[in-house]
């Protein structure tokens, strides 16, 4: 069964629209924010005593102990567990990045028992964290796709008075991203359809418009480059016609994707969850059995492992089945973008955006925990004792 999209990818203002309007306007919001972000901690690197007697105090205050318990304040014992989920602090400290040692809260706090502000608190720092980790390596993605598409964006300008104006911002951010997963975008939808598809089932899906020369010109005029990725091995004019279709690497495509990706993971799993319950029917035939799935390719057989949650030792569990059996069964999957290509001629094929499973020897002295970014193509170990 097809999965049903539409999406005229063929006008010209389709893709204009989309460069402009709407990566354009996540774009505007994003780069804004991230800006705002770095002034603000620009006006709070002073030493935090000096900066709570200038003009930012209140702002500095909200960002801090925004939603504290007020059992702490009186106490004048600040510890971790004073910060409540969704309470201001912990948002700025944990989403945000902006960072104070507790030593410096307890001395804030237990300063009007004191009589006196110390001269000294300590400084507000710039923080890590998951969320703007990810958004800066989106702005930088989205950067290089501004510079190759003939289309002019400028990051919009937020005036931040105090704390609600960056959780507003922010928000603005995440309202931008949402509307161009390929769920509620159909055009993000295409542009995710072409990371690794066959080209059966593309002609099926776009017809011949995606592979004539007019489609093409216009495609590459915005830097999108389709061409064969994966090619099963079963001679030159067949790998042509039944091979793996999907964006070059490094061209406009792949580096949108590969923002959607990231994106996926700003937002977590529940959201990448629900477009892949949309599509239920047309993947339960995999993603009901496993969540992460490895395809390789060697002419007409294709070798299955389904990668467990945890394991001992090896090989994984994996059968054989033709090509153009997997052909048949992976092509919806591929069109939704869950197909991911790997090294040679195999493929992931990811159920879920965040895969964590564990590696045991045998014995267990040690074991490794392998952390799959499953869209973004990033892998991640780490060792651990048993």
């Amino acid at each position: 069964m097809a999965v049903n999209v539409h999406v005229e990818f063929w006008d010209k203002f389709t893709w204009v629209r989309y460069f402009r309007e709407e990566l354009g306007a996540f774009y505007s919001a994003l780069a804004g924010f991230l800006k705002a972000r770095q002034e603000v901690l620009s006006r709070l690197s002073g030493d935090l005593a000096q900066v709570l007697r200038g003009g930012d105090r209140e702002l500095a205050l909200q960002i801090l102990l925004g939603g504290v318990k007020q059992e702490c304040i009186d106490r004048g014992v600040i510890e971790q567990g004073c910060f409540p989920e969704g309470s201001a602090a912990r948002f700025f400290r944990e989403k945000l990045g902006f960072e104070v040692s507790l030593d410096a809260l307890n001395k804030l706090v237990n300063a009007p028992k004191a009589g006196k502000m110390p001269q000294e608190l300590g400084k507000i720092t710039e923080r890590e964290t998951y969320v703007i980790n990810n958004l800066k390596e989106v702005k930088r993605l989205l950067d290089e796709v501004n510079r190759r598409v003939p289309v002019e964006v400028a990051p919009k300008r937020y005036e931040v008075r105090d704390a609600r104006d960056l959780v507003v911002a922010y928000e603005e951010v995440l309202n931008a991203g949402l509307r161009l997963l390929p769920l509620y975008n159909p055009f993000t939808f295409f542009l995710n359809s072409l990371r690794l598809t066959p080209k059966p089932y593309l002609r099926l899906m776009y017809g011949e418009k995606l592979f004539d020369g007019d489609g093409a010109a216009l495609m590459e005029k915005y830097g999108v480059k389709i061409g064969l990725r994966i090619a099963p091995g079963l001679g030159k004019e067949l790998d042509e016609e039944l091979g793996f279709i999907g964006h070059l690497e490094d061209t406009v495509g792949d580096l949108v994707v590969q923002i959607i990706a990231r994106l996926y993971e700003v937002f977590g799993e529940q959201e990448f969850e629900v477009f892949v319950d949309e599509y239920q029917e047309h993947i339960a035939h995999f993603c009901e059995v496993a969540y992460l799935w490895k395809a390789e390719i060697e002419g007409v057989v294709v070798r299955m492992w389904k990668i467990p949650g945890s394991l001992t030792g090896f090989p994984y569990a994996y059968h054989d089945e033709s090509y153009h059996k997997f052909l048949e069964r992976a092509a919806p999957l591929a069109f939704l973008g869950l197909l991911i290509p790997a090294r040679s001629n195999s493929l992931w094929i990811c159920c879920k955006p965040l895969y964590i499973f564990n590696s045991y020897q045998p014995g267990c002295t040690s074991y490794t925990v392998y952390e799959y970014r499953c869209l973004a193509g990033i892998v991640e170990t780490r060792q651990r004792r048993c």
